[in-house]
C-alpha cells in the first residue's frame, strides 16, 4: 500500500513548520483514517517514525490518543487498524427504527424480556401512577446492521397498553404503533444523558468489555394531552454511538401561542412563507427527498414562487401568526383540481422552532371546517410515504390512503394520496394536538 505524506522530501511545508511534530502527525493520520474503510491497516510505529521524522515516543503518544478516541484499534502482534465509524443519531422525539432507516442503516431489535411488574417508586412517579399500579417492563437489545448498539428498558402503564409487546418487532416503529393502534400522538420528552461504564450483564449483551464506556439515556415522553406515555432507560455503546443536536437561534418569539391568530396570507407574506417552507423541508425531509433538492432551496426563489401562488388566488393560503406578527406556519387549501366537489390540502408547514405545539393541528382544523362549510366533505391530500410524523397527524384527523400513488420527478420520493370524508360536515372533533415541521402535503 502506498501512503501519501504531507512531508515533501523529508521537510515540512512552511505552514507545518510552526506546528509541533505530534500535531502534524495526528492531523495526517486523522486525514488518512477518514479516507479508509474500517479494519484497514495503518503503518507500523517504525514506518511512521521514518515517514514523519519523529521519535517512537511521539508516535506512541499520538496512537494512544487516537485509540482513546476510538478512531483506531490495535491488536497484539498484528498491528494497528482503522476503527469503525460511530453511528450518529439526532437528539429528538424519533424512534430507533426511524433514525436508523433515515441513516441508511438496517434497524433491528431483539426482545429479551417482557414482564408485568409493580411500578417502582421512580417509575410510578414518572408515569404518574397510583400506589400498587403495574407497568409493562420491556427489555430490548437494539441493533444496527445486526450489531448490538444499545440495551433498552421501556416502562409503560400496564393497564393502558396491555398487549402492545406482542406487536413489537424490528420492522415496526414503536411510536408509529402507539399512533396507529392506540391513538397516541407524542408531543414532547425530557431526556438526560450521562457517561457511565458497562456492568457485566450490559457488557455481555452489548458485546463490549466490562467497564467499557457507555452512554446512559433516561427519557420521559408525553402525549399531546400532557400525559406521560413512556419511561425509558437505555445504555448505548460509547465506542459505536454518538448523539448530535443542531443548535439554532430561536424563532424570533419565545413561544408560539396555544391558539395562534389565523389570517389570510398576502403577497407581503411571501418572504415569511419561504422561511417557514425552507426550514420545514430541511428539518423533515432529509433521507426522504434527495439532499441536492433540499440544499438547492433558495430563499428568494421560494419567496417568488409562494408569492405568485398567493396572488394567483387559485386556492386559499392561511397563516398562523404569533402576537408579534411572526408567521409560524401556513396551510394552502381549496377545491381539488380534478374534482371540484372535493376539497384538497395543497400544503401544510410549520417552522421547526414551534413544532409540536398544535400549530399544524390548528391550521388543518381550520381548513377542514372551511371546506366543510363549502359543502366539500371529502378532502384529499398528497404526502410523502416515509413522512411518519405527517401521517400520524393526518390519521388522527380521519385521513386514510385511497390507493393513489405518484413519484414527482423533481423530488424522486414516493407519495401517497389520503382521503377524508366528514359525515357531519365538521372536522370530526378535535384533532390530536400533534404538530410537525413540514407535513408534505
Amino acid at each position: 500500500m502506498v501512503w501519501s505524506s504531507k512531508l515533501v522530501d523529508g521537510r515540512a511545508t512552511q505552514r507545518e513548520r510552526g506546528q509541533p511534530k505530534s500535531q502534524r502527525l495526528r492531523a495526517a493520520l486523522v486525514e488518512r483514517i477518514r479516507a479508509l474503510p474500517p479494519g484497514a491497516p495503518l503503518p507500523t510505529e517504525r514506518e511512521l517514525c521514518a515517514e514523519f521524522e519523529v521519535s517512537r515516543a511521539t508516535v506512541r503518544n499520538v496512537l494512544q490518543q487516537l485509540e482513546a478516541e476510538q478512531r483506531i484499534y490495535r491488536q497484539q502482534g498484528k498491528g494497528t487498524f482503522v476503527g469503525s465509524a460511530k453511528i450518529e443519531q439526532r437528539l429528538g422525539l424519533t424512534s430507533h427504527t426511524e433514525e436508523m432507516k433515515a441513516s441508511g442503516i438496517r434497524p433491528g431489535s431483539k426482545l429479551i424480556d417482557v414482564s408485568r411488574v409493580p411500578a417502582s417508586p421512580e417509575v410510578g412517579a414518572a408515569l404518574r401512577l397510583g400506589g400498587g399500579a403495574e407497568v409493562l417492563q420491556i427489555e430490548r437489545l437494539r441493533l444496527a446492521d445486526g450489531e448490538p448498539i444499545a440495551l433498552e428498558v421501556l416502562f409503560l402503564n400496564a393497564e393502558r397498553f396491555d398487549g402492545i409487546s406482542s406487536a413489537l418487532d424490528e420492522d415496526v416503529s414503536f411510536y408509529q404503533l402507539l399512533s396507529s393502534d392506540y391513538g397516541v400522538e407524542l408531543a414532547s420528552a425530557e431526556e438526560t444523558i450521562e457517561a457511565t461504564v458497562a456492568g457485566s450483564r450490559e457488557a455481555k449483551l452489548l458485546g463490549c468489555g466490562t467497564g467499557a464506556a457507555v452512554l446512559r439515556l433516561s427519557r420521559l415522553t408525553f402525549d399531546t394531552n400532557g400525559r406521560p406515555i413512556e419511561y425509558v432507560r437505555s445504555h448505548y455503546r460509547g465506542d459505536r454511538f454518538r448523539f448530535r443536536q443542531k443548535l439554532e437561534p430561536r424563532f424570533d418569539h419565545p413561544a408560539a401561542p396555544a391558539d395562534p391568530l389565523l389570517r389570510e396570507a398576502t403577497v407581503a407574506d411571501a418572504a415569511a412563507l419561504a422561511r417557514v417552507f425552507i426550514s420545514a423541508w430541511r428539518d423533515a425531509y432529509p433521507g426522504i427527498v434527495d439532499d441536492a433538492v433540499i440544499d438547492g432551496l433558495e430563499q428568494n426563489e421560494v419567496a417568488d414562487w409562494l408569492g405568485n401562488l398567493v396572488s394567483a388566488g387559485t386556492h386559499r393560503t392561511v397563516v398562523a401568526e404569533s402576537p408579534r406578527g411572526t408567521v409560524a406556519g401556513f396551510i394552502g387549501f381549496g377545491a381539488e383540481p380534478d374534482d371540484p366537489r372535493k376539497g384538497h390540502v395543497f400544503s401544510l408547514y410549520t417552522h421547526p422552532s414551534v413544532g409540536r405545539r398544535g400549530i399544524g393541528r390548528r391550521l388543518l382544523e381550520h381548513a377542514l371546517d372551511t371546506l366543510a362549510e363549502q359543502g366539500r366533505l371529502a378532502v384529499t391530500l398528497w404526502v410523502f410515504e416515509e413522512n411518519e410524523r405527517a401521517l400520524g397527524l393526518y390519521r388522527s384527523a380521519g385521513f386514510q390512503p385511497d390507493g393513489g400513488r405518484r413519484v414527482e420527478p423533481e423530488y424522486g420520493a414516493q407519495e401517497i394520496r389520503l382521503l377524508r370524508v366528514a359525515a357531519d360536515g365538521g372536522a370530526d372533533g378535535a384533532l390530536a394536538a400533534t404538530d410537525m415541521a413540514g407535513a408534505g402535503a
